[in-house]
């Protein structure tokens, strides 16, 4: 960073207070339609006396004095200038010479400088935590659980939040206490380990409150067994897909700064984005194929399926032509001294990527269904396995034009961003108030 007042600079120290707060305002208004808020006036208690973890916010209170008392050495760090690499040729008596070499070494601006990013960045934290705080005991009550339920519902985010603000804090004391001893490493250790320890009593540190016996028991049905197979399928399968990114990674050639750039690195990296994209849609059509070989019901039975919303498609359209473009035309006055692939190995990948989708799409909507849901839940099912699809690959190829082109390092995890978007935001789960005007088409 060399410029820390600059204005990416300060939207960037706003990344996780941002972070905590669209992560709760999603989970928080992405309820089913019949758990929906009731927008009348209700006896329920909505104060902080009641629902909220005394113990629990004041430890998270004294993390956070902990992480306002570690400023103060972080300002009084002085700048350090960085020094490039630079080689020596001495000679002695004799003629014989020999070669030195120093460096480089990594620069560090003061602390007057990062102190106002540093500020910038834990009041982003804070006005994260009191903003979800404020939504959470003023939210209306849902309806279909009982008041008692709706208190421990609040009671239950108010944990969370304060741990997961409790984990943002220590990780940002963390960083800023490294910043402040770079240059002396001594009881660095002691101190990582201690905030490990504090992360885990974080971790372990659930609520208390329970919620009646009536809305925890519930009875297994056919769609309860689809969803617990849908959500076993996506963990397998996005391990999966991102440990293979892991290993394929480890193999990358390595690029010698001594030589002209060449092309073979990021060649491997599309090739791996896109190879992982691809293993993703086979996995998930090879237990598709063991679903159906076990299934009883006869494969010329009526299989329903819908197509998902405009919007969606809109979405990923935009971005996967987007990327497509900038793959085979990159800002070369950007990325200076880059070296692009060849046009037809990045169109032939493309290509891959949008047979592989198309291909699943088609397949997932002809497996059959071992379950007995109702045509909309199994709309619902094959939807969700589009979507995945849709989203696997859009982020691929964003993920091969922003990492594999040396864009910014910080870009590359929207592609990972695109990768995990909930399910939920697009598509609304089959239920009482399941949306009926879209009548399922049956194949054969």
């Amino acid at each position: 960073m060399t410029e820390p007042n600059s204005g990416s600079a300060l939207a960037e120290a706003l990344t996780p207070g941002i972070w905590v707060l669209l992560v709760y305002l999603i989970g928080l208004f992405t309820w089913p339609k019949e758990l929906q808020p009731v927008r009348t006036a209700s006896l329920e208690a909505r104060s902080l006396t009641t629902p909220f973890p005394k113990a629990l916010g004041a430890f998270v209170g004294l993390l956070l004095l902990i992480a306002v008392g570690s400023l103060w050495p972080a300002s009084k760090v002085e700048g350090l200038v960085g020094v490039p690499a630079s080689e020596f040729t001495t000679f002695d008596f004799d003629g014989i010479y020999s070669y030195t070499s120093e460096g480089p070494y990594d620069g560090r601006l003061p602390g007057t400088q990062m102190l106002p990013v540093f500020i910038v960045a834990l009041a982003g934290i804070i006005v994260a935590a009191a903003v979800i705080t404020v939504v959470i005991l003023k939210r209306p009550a849902l309806a279909g659980i009982s008041a008692e339920d709706n208190q421990a519902l609040r009671t239950v985010w108010l944990n969370r939040l304060m741990r997961n603000i409790g984990i943002v804090l220590l990780a940002f004391t963390v960083s800023v206490v490294n910043y402040s001893q770079a240059n002396s490493p001594d009881g660095q250790y002691e101190f990582v380990y201690g905030a490990l320890a504090v992360a885990l009593t974080l971790l372990f540190w659930g609520p208390r409150s329970t919620f009646s016996a009536q809305s925890t028991t519930r009875e297994r049905t056919a769609f309860s067994r689809l969803r617990d197979q849908l959500f076993t399928l996506q963990y397998v399968t996005a391990a999966l897909t991102l440990l293979s990114v892991a290993i394929g990674w480890s193999f990358l050639p390595l690029d010698d700064e001594l030589q002209m750039p060449t092309n073979e690195r990021t060649t491997w990296i599309l090739m791996i984005f896109a190879g992982v994209a691809l293993s993703y849609a086979v996995l998930n059509a090879l237990y598709l194929s063991y679903v159906s070989t076990v299934a009883r019901q006869a494969s010329a039975a009526p299989k329903y399926h819908a197509p998902l919303p405009l919007w969606s498609y809109i979405a990923a359209g935009l971005l996967f032509a987007t990327s497509t473009y900038f793959l085979l035309d990159p800002p070369l006055d950007y990325l200076w001294g880059f070296v692009p692939p060849g046009k037809t190995a990045v169109a032939g990948l493309i290509l891959l990527l949008l047979a592989t989708h198309l291909g699943f799409v088609w397949f997932s909507r002809r497996a059959i269904i071992p379950w007995a849901v109702s045509s909309a839940e199994e709309i619902w099912y094959r939807k969700v396995l589009e979507l995945r699809s849709m989203r696997v690959n859009t982020s691929a190829v964003v993920a091969m034009l922003l990492i594999g082109y040396g864009f910014p390092a910080g870009l590359g995890l929207f592609a990972l961003l695109i990768f995990v978007v909930p399910a939920v935001i697009f598509l609304e789960r089959p239920g009482s108030a399941f949306v009926r005007e879209h009548q399922p088409a049956a194949t054969s």
